[in-house]
This record gives structure tokens, C-alpha cells and sequence, in this order.
């Protein structure tokens, strides 16, 4: 798996530069770090089972942590795991398979972007085919991980959050077009479809949908209206508070003004977009939570701002007091920046679809 990440990490990230062994070395010990984190018996543990290493500490040490071990943060904890309420860390073929399962799912898709992208380095990293089968193959694999006998139930909704944030960012930056590619698009869209398919013409949503050059927006939309519906059983077994559920719903908003944010970028004339494009949106992730705190606007103290502008996860479900009209007026707030956005993209769209000779005479 690291492999397939690393060929297809140099295929899409050139121009990193000099920085992009740097980042990708970081990564690989971010992972690694990982490894020696004890298992919380929640979503978390995906992350964790990413890295060799704790199957490498299965294997040598065995389970269970011996308090007399001078090493016992060797000493793996996988007796506890479970995936969809069946354990799996007591027996070693299963850990196996579930250490199979996930690095060989992520290896697959990893070797589907790499066959499209080293041909032609223009194109996305997966089609909007594939990116729905992506997605449901991960939410799967996360429900998994997720439905765990534990109490620690915001601990396990902060981690599903976490996760996911993960997932649709590498989405995002997977599937958004580039300024040529939108821009053959908006252009000559009517020539793109084949004349068989006629119904895309008359109804250019199924074109949003299923056209590859087509803006990313509707097509990560419905990807999270997919990760919804997959994860509903994570809510209906573990009790999620109110405040939970909507701090989730402004979550999945937050992820469609990342990808507004992202084609928007990607779509203008500036030099280094893709690094405009994921400052912005890593700017927009962190800043917000670090500058409340900075002026001392706790979660309590401005329920508002965090709803709005921040993860989930960054705040404590016992630490938010919010009333039903500060819910309403966060949700409202973001749809009125996301429809902002997706408003200027479709400007820009209709304005690079008019031929360079009307745009002259017009003028």
C-alpha cells in the first residue's frame, strides 16, 4: 500500500516541488506514529490499523500488556478489537484478513488512479464512477470499525468525523477538474456527449453526475448524501445526542464549501493553484478554532461561531450549550456561503462557455 501511495502521490503532486518528498516522508512517519497509540475501541482504529506495525507487535509480542514488561507499549492491543460487533483481535488469521481487507482496498483504488493518471496527466485521479464505489467501499470498511462494544460515544463520533474529513479531502483533491478541462467543458459540452446519449443534453444534472470534466461539486455531494445513509446504523446502535447529529449536518456542509472552495482555485488564472487551493482550505479548517480560542470564545461563550465554522471535533457535545435558532442560523449561514460560491463558479462557467468571437463582437 505504501508503495501504490508513493507512485501515485508523484504522479499528482508535482508541483510540490522540492517540498514533496518532504511531505511525503512526513506522512509516512505521521502514519507510523500512529502504530504506537493504543486502540480506543472506536472509528479511531482505523487509523491506527493503517500502519504495519501493530500487526508486526501482534505477532511478536502477542496481546494483552503485561504491566511487569519493561517494554509494554510493545506489547499490542488488538486482543480488544472488533469490527461489526465480532472480535477479530483474539484469533490471528482474522487480524490478517481485516490488516488484508483495508491495505489491500486502499492498494486497489491506489492502482486505479495511478492507470488513469500516468497516461494522461491531466485527468483526475478516479472518474465519477469509481469515486461512489470508493466511497461506499470505505464507509463500509469505517461502519465497521465503528460499531464496537464502547461507551465512549462522542469518542466515537468525533473519530468517525475525523475520518471522514480525512476520506473526502484526498476525495476532493482526487476528483476536481482542472482550469482546462472545465473549460472544454463549459465550452464544448454538446460535442463532449455522444449524440446517443441525448437524455445528458436535456437534462444537464446527469451531467454533473456522470461527466468526468464536469465541476466535482454535485458529485461530493452525493457522496456524503451515500456516507449518510451507510452510517445511519453507527447512529441508531450508539445513542448520538441532538446536539451530535447537528453538529455533523454542519459538518458535511463545511465539506461542500471545501470542494467550492477547491474547483474555485483550480478554475482561476493564477499561478500554483492546487497550493492556493489547499492553503485556503487548510487555513479554513484550522484558523477558525485556533483563533476562538485565541480571543478566549469558547464553546459556550459563542456556540454560533464554532457550529458554523468548525469541526465537530474540536468541540465537546457537554461543553456546547446551543438553542434550536442558533442551530437554525449556523445552517443557514453556511448554505448562504456555499450557494455564494457555487453561484461564482456557474458565472464563471457561463461566462468561459461563450466563444472568444461573440465575447469580441459583444464588446
Amino acid at each position: 500500500m505504501f508503495y501504490s501511495s508513493a507512485m501515485l502521490f508523484g504522479l499528482t503532486t508535482s508541483w510540490l516541488g522540492g517540498f514533496q518528498p518532504w511531505l511525503a516522508s512526513a506522512t509516512v512517519f505521521v502514519v507510523f506514529g500512529m502504530s504506537v497509540i493504543q486502540l480506543t475501541r472506536t472509528a479511531w482504529d482505523l487509523l491506527t490499523f493503517l500502519s504495519p506495525i501493530p500487526i508486526l507487535r501482534y505477532l511478536l509480542f502477542g496481546v494483552g500488556v503485561n504491566n511487569n514488561h519493561a517494554f509494554n507499549w510493545l506489547v499490542a492491543n488488538l486482543d480488544k478489537l472488533q469490527w461489526f460487533y465480532s472480535p477479530v483481535g483474539t484469533n490471528i488469521a482474522s487480524v490478517l484478513a481485516l490488516s488484508l481487507l483495508v491495505c489491500g482496498t486502499g492498494t486497489y483504488w491506489m492502482w486505479q488512479g495511478w492507470q488513469r493518471r500516468f497516461p494522461n496527466p491531466t485527468a483526475t485521479v478516479l472518474s465519477k464512477r469509481q469515486s461512489y464505489l470508493v466511497v461506499i467501499c470505505c464507509q463500509l470498511i469505517i461502519l465497521g470499525f465503528g460499531l464496537q462494544s464502547s461507551l465512549a460515544s462522542y469518542g466515537n463520533s468525533s473519530g468517525l468525523l475525523v475520518v471522514n474529513l480525512l476520506m473526502f479531502l484526498t476525495l476532493i483533491a482526487a476528483l476536481t477538474s482542472e482550469r482546462q478541462s472545465l473549460y472544454d467543458w463549459a465550452r464544448y459540452r454538446q460535442q463532449i456527449v455522444p449524440s446517443s446519449q441525448k437524455l445528458w443534453r436535456r437534462y444537464p444534472l446527469l451531467d454533473l453526475i456522470w461527466s468526468e470534466k464536469s465541476p466535482a461539486g454535485v458529485e461530493i455531494a452525493i457522496n456524503l448524501l451515500s456516507s449518510v445513509i451507510i452510517l445511519t446504523p453507527l447512529t441508531l446502535f450508539h445513542k448520538i445526542e441532538a446536539k451530535e447529529f447537528w453538529g455533523v449536518i454542519c459538518c458535511l456542509n463545511l465539506i461542500l464549501i471545501y470542494a467550492a472552495i477547491t474547483q474555485l482555485f483550480l478554475f482561476t488564472k493564477t499561478r500554483n493553484q492546487e497550493i492556493w487551493a489547499a492553503g485556503t482550505v487548510g487555513s479554513a479548517i484550522l484558523l477558525p478554532p485556533l483563533i476562538l480560542s485565541m480571543l478566549l470564545l469558547t464553546p459556550e461563550k459563542a456556540p454560533i461561531f464554532w457550529f458554523s465554522s468548525t469541526f465537530a471535533s474540536f468541540w465537546s457535545s457537554s461543553s456546547l450549550v446551543a438553542s434550536g435558532n442558533t442551530i437554525l442560523f449556523s445552517i443557514l449561514s453556511q448554505w448562504t456561503v456555499l450557494v455564494l460560491l457555487n453561484l461564482k463558479l456557474r458565472s464563471q462557467l457561463k461566462l468561459a462557455g461563450k466563444s472568444a468571437s461573440k465575447a469580441l463582437l459583444k464588446a
